[in-house]
């Protein structure tokens, strides 16, 4: 999660072509083509009584201005204005207000309606004649160039398009047929992307780009992509279009389904350990969940883990006690299943100092471990370092106790000067982590990440510098911000609602690192960060 979100690679946008009804393309993704793709690419401005809460991406699948996006990009909201590209070098102008249409409550799946213009106007749908990409069943394989477009919040409004391969495709039952339910992707996708449009080399639509799952220690960061496969099961099952009801969905990206196969091979390594082993701990870096309940397996197994292994060990020699644990980089609740040589199960879900699990075995015996890492949620990919260890550890030993200037930002960075607009500036983002803030001093409350959440480059002069975080659904979080001077700044509930607020008066230019933390370690919180030169209202 430490990796640079920069550099973006930004359309070059050359020709400004008309308005094309339907999109359909072969061989090749033209500069001509990312042209035409990128009109059918709208920018969501969220609102709740006239109030912008979030920002996000969509894309137009018929000529009468159906959208489709992510349901937590417009969860949270009652309207919902559509800003599109005039000219394709600037940024997209608020033209529409759309309604909600429906959502899933299995997928992280929406629709909206335009049906207004930006002036509140009623508007006729049939007469509407936007340019849209088709909704149609692509299938993509492992190793496939995708491409992806989207208004992340670092491009400071403007389109982004990056492209990358799909790196893992993961089934689930859906309508009682298995499908791909979730692809991850190495290409840069960043919050505000959420909702946009992925398309193949032929410019087909294959998946919304939906979440990032990013490792803490290396940096490493893989985009999650809900297939097109899922979308077009989810609308065939019916969506729910009750407001009321929306708190009861779930975001699980993959569904519950299959079983656990020690017979295929891990996802994350292998190795081969002897009693003695040196050095020790060991350790694997990889991120925890799955599509698969594991409640089948009995006893203490609980969670959703992948169906291969997540990492294999052979063990040999004599040793009076072998662990296991799961130490999660930035906070989350996982669980440990382990296959022993005899083909029995050992699972835990809560160490006791955490929510990290731990599996200790007595006398060891010879062969072949295979292990899985859950995630206790559907839905849920922690990333973290799986050990084995002689040692009497256990996972709180192995984190980070203190916040690190020198990590690059996990949700990227931006510059702003004073009196830039649009103010205020949202970026979508998770609170949390597993690193302690109190020993920064009197204010400084919570568990944060180890890296910054955001960084900041500030120029000019202002009379207030405003930083608030909103989570979604509730929540105790805390700020806490190193500003220029390398001096913290920290607050717990200034903002209302148990959420943080804090005010710079006169900032100073330069480089503001800024934290979200919540009050209990692990779990993490979505929301968004607030950064103003206005008084939250």
């Amino acid at each position: 999660m430490n990796s640079s979100l920069r550099p973006y690679v930004f359309a070059l946008l050359l020709l400004v072509l008309g308005l094309v009804p339907v999109l359909a393309f072969a061989d090749e993704l033209t500069t001509e083509q990312i042209d035409q793709i990128s009109r059918t690419v709208v920018r969501i401005v969220a609102e709740q009584n006239g109030q912008a809460v979030a920002t996000g991406s969509g894309t137009l699948i018929s000529a009468d201005g159906r959208i489709f996006t992510n349901r937590h990009v417009i969860e949270g909201a009652n309207d919902y204005v559509i800003e599109v590209l005039g000219d394709l070098n600037e940024l997209p102008v608020p033209t529409y207000r759309a309604s909600l249409s429906g959502y899933s409550m299995d997928l992280d799946f929406a629709v909206i309606q335009i049906d207004r213009s930006a002036d509140g106007e009623a508007l006729d749908a049939g007469e509407l004649s936007l340019p849209f990409l088709p909704n149609q069943d692509q299938l993509a394989s492992r190793g496939d160039s995708i491409f992806v477009f989207g208004y992340p919040g670092i491009s400071e409004g403007y389109l982004a398009f990056t492209e990358g391969t799909v790196t893992t495709i993961r089934n689930g039952t859906m309508n009682d047929e298995r499908v791909p339910v979730w692809f991850q992707t190495d290409a840069q996708i960043s919050p505000g992307n959420s909702g946009g449009l992925v398309v193949n080399e032929d410019g087909e639509m294959v998946g919304i780009p939906t979440s990032v799952i990013s490792e803490g220690e290396t940096g490493g960061r893989l985009g999650g992509i809900l297939p097109v496969t899922a979308v077009r099961a989810a609308v065939a099952q019916g969506l729910e279009d009750d407001v009321s009801q929306m708190g009861l969905a779930t975001s699980a990206p993959v569904l519950e389904g299959g079983r656990l196969d020690y017979a295929q091979d891990p996802a994350f390594g292998a190795a081969e350990l002897n009693a003695g082993f040196s050095p020790d701990p060991f350790g694997a870096e990889m991120v925890s969940g799955g599509e698969v309940a594991v409640g089948y397996l009995g006893g203490e197994c609980r969670g959703y883990a992948a169906v291969a292994p997540d990492f294999r060990l052979n063990w040999t020699g004599s040793s009076s006690e072998l662990r296991f644990f799961f130490s999660a980089s930035d906070g989350g609740d996982t669980t440990l299943l382990v296959n022993q040589p005899d083909g029995s199960w050992v699972c835990n879900d809560d160490s006791p100092n955490s929510l990290d699990p731990l599996v200790v075995l007595a006398n060891p015996a010879e062969g072949q471990y295979d292990i899985w890492v859950g995630s206790y949620e559907a839905g849920a990919y922690v990333p973290g370092n799986l050990y084995v260890t002689e040692l009497e550890l256990e996972p709180d030993a192995m984190q980070p106790t203190e916040l690190d200037l020198s990590l690059e930002p996990f949700y990227g960075s931006l510059n702003l000067e004073a009196g830039s607009n649009p103010d205020p500036r949202a970026i979508e983002m998770a609170a949390g982590g597993s690193t302690d803030v109190s020993y920064l001093g009197e204010g400084c409350i919570g568990f944060a990440a180890v890296a910054p959440d955001i960084r900041m480059q500030w120029a000019g002069a202002a009379s207030e510098l405003i930083f608030a975080f909103s989570a979604d659904e509730g929540g105790d979080t805390s700020l806490i911000v190193n500003v220029p001077d390398g001096s913290w700044v920290c607050d717990d509930d200034s903002g209302g609602n148990l959420d943080p607020m804090v005010v710079l008066s006169n900032p100073m230019s330069g480089q503001y690192d800024i934290w979200v933390g919540t009050y209990q370690s692990g779990p993490t919180l979505p929301g968004r960060l607030i950064i103003s030169e206005q008084q939250k209202r």
